[in-house]
């Protein structure tokens, strides 16, 4: 015994052990205080941390995702030449589709603390050719002296491998060591125990017929088989859901004598309750999201709890994930061109019809959006002639402002009048038809043309009088 001890002592120094290391370690987890054994396995037997990873999981996974290249003056383009963006337009692998890849991802860091796969990149400056997940427990991170990390990977076929950084995708949960993830089936062990001690003990109840247990009492001294004989008899008869309100026929002075339910047996769906907010809080995933409510959610209520599930519990593991891709998959020369890539968030922030349709009316008003970017927001094909901003005329930019207001305080400039032009032109005929060049007497010819249309002027105004007065005449 000794020998083993200073054996286990060692290894847990060295962390030399390769192959079985995590398994071993596993399986010396001690239980929960509740009696229950919590691990990644059991874990998951409990619905509410089940549905806390795949909320989060399932979430992010429906997510799009694209590889960007920023533009020089702002803006964005999808990077569709990039070896990158092919290789997250195929598969991950041979057997898994992205969302896919990315819910298992997920599953083992939010659940283990590290989400892990191996890179399998022939070059190292060449594109990737695929990427295998690797299970919890089949890998081990070891920091070595010189800060440098290293992966114990234990293959399908039992030999064990080592690698560098360069070859894994690694998706840390927070971490305290700050390269490998806090594994939540051990922080919160004994939530999760509690609610699977719970579930079993109402799950037994119910199993007798939830009927509290009680005991055979009699007189007579009976000897141990006699009591192992009367207690399966009793069993077989009376207990499980079969037997549950069959008549009990007693003999030989035997009484039944039922046990009372305690206070903490009638507790058991406010436990239950009260757990399922613990393992949420655990998780850091509002109850809403795995289906859990009180009195005073409403439906206003439950629609913020969806807004804030998408920018606090998803929106730290979307970043996450997005700083993993550019550190882990991308080359150094794809990193020195600004690729990066994005999770599309909006894709769980859409409202309802009419939510939508205030929200693209007011946009497209102010110039915000086109109506084509409206429409491909709505998954819907471009049409010519919508690609233009549009704007309002009562806005205008500072400096559009201020020209308008120089150009109104401005003297106006004199113009001349259409009649005045007319007048000139006229002048100008006449002295042309009778061959005189003459400033007088243009002037003259001038005075001679106003003399006349102020005679038509007054035979029209006589006229219309003349008219006016006959109208009145009964």
């Amino acid at each position: 015994m000794p020998n083993l001890l200073g054996s286990l002592a060692r290894l847990w120094r060295e962390r030399k052990a390769a192959t079985f290391a995590p398994r071993f370690w596993e399986a010396l987890r001690p239980p929960a205080k509740s009696g229950a054994t919590v691990n990644a396995t059991s874990a998951l037997e409990c619905t509410t941390a089940l549905a806390c990873v795949q909320a989060i999981a399932c979430g992010v996974a429906m997510l799009p995702l694209d590889i960007y290249r920023p533009r020089a003056g702002g803006g964005r383009d999808v990077a569709t030449d990039e070896p990158l963006w092919e290789f997250f337009a195929g598969q991950p692998n041979e057997w898994q589709t992205w969302p896919e890849w990315i819910e298992t991802t997920l599953m083992h860091a939010v659940l283990c603390g590290d989400g892990i796969s191996f890179i399998n990149r022939p070059n190292p400056r060449g594109p990737i050719r695929e990427l295998i997940p690797l299970v919890p427990g089949s890998v081990s991170v070891e920091q070595r002296q010189g800060y440098d990390l290293a992966y114990h990977l234990v293959l399908a076929d039992g030999r064990s491998l080592t690698v560098g950084r360069e070859q894994v995708f690694h998706l840390r949960a927070p971490s305290w060591n700050a390269y490998s993830g806090l594994d939540a089936t051990k922080l919160a062990r004994e939530a999760i125990g509690l609610a699977l001690a719970t579930e079993e003990a109402h799950a037994r109840l119910h199993a007798n017929g939830a009927r509290p247990g009680g005991i055979l009492t009699t007189e007579q001294r009976l000897t141990r088989e006699q009591v192992d004989e009367l207690r399966a008899a009793w069993q077989q008869t009376q207990g499980g859901l079969s037997n549950a309100m069959r008549t009990a026929v007693l003999s030989s002075g035997l009484r039944w004598e039922p046990m009372g339910m305690t206070g903490v047996d009638a507790q058991h769906i406010e436990t239950r309750r009260f757990q399922i907010e613990e393992i949420c809080r655990a998780f850091g995933v509002y109850p809403a999201m795995v289906g859990h409510s009180d009195k005073a959610s409403t439906y206003a209520s439950a629609e913020q709890f969806f807004i804030a599930n998408v920018v606090y519990s998803l929106g730290r593991w979307t970043r996450r994930f997005e700083e993993r891709i550019r550190v882990d998959l991308m080359t150094r020369e794809e990193r020195q061109r600004r690729l990066y890539a994005k999770f599309s968030l909006q894709a769980l922030m859409r409202g309802d019809a009419r939510t939508r349709s205030d929200f693209y009316s007011a946009l497209i008003t102010l110039g915000v959006l086109t109506r084509n970017e409206a429409r491909a927001l709505e998954e819907l094909n471009p049409l010519p002639g919508l690609d233009e901003p549009l704007r309002p005329l009562n806005l205008a930019t500072q400096a559009e402002a201020k020209a308008a207001l120089a150009a109104k305080q401005a003297p106006p400039a004199s113009a001349p009048s259409p009649d005045a032009e007319g007048k000139a032109a006229a002048i100008a005929a006449v002295a042309r038809v009778i061959g005189a060049d003459d400033p007088a007497l243009e002037l003259k010819i001038g005075r001679i043309l106003s003399a006349a249309n102020e005679a038509r002027i007054r035979g029209a105004r006589d006229a219309l009088d003349t008219v006016l007065s006959q109208l009145e005449t009964p």
